[in-house]
């Protein structure tokens, strides 16, 4: 199945996926003075992507320890860079 197959397939899964990451932005751009929040929002944000992942997979019948490791270690590779980026000397 192409891209634009799988996401017209799963619409609503994939608008959830931007609210979730655009709010995250969003947030992260609202507390852009506060750097204690925009940690919480990374890892809330991080936490959310792989709770989508989770139930996308799940709804799919699809769901093993390979995605589910997959999703975790994206999140944690964006939680160190941005964490990084936000707290450099």
């Amino acid at each position: 199945m192409s891209l634009i197959a799988d996401i017209k397939h799963h619409l609503l899964h994939y608008l959830v996926l931007v609210v979730i990451l655009n709010f995250g932005i969003g947030m992260f751009w609202f507390w852009r003075f506060t750097p204690v929040y925009q940690v919480v929002v990374v890892v809330a944000t991080s936490g959310a992507y792989v709770a989508w992942g989770i139930l996308h997979h799940w709804l799919e019948d699809d769901l093993h320890l390979k995605v589910f490791f997959e999703y975790l270690l994206i999140a944690t590779l964006i939680d160190l860079i941005l964490l990084s980026l936000l707290f450099r000397a």
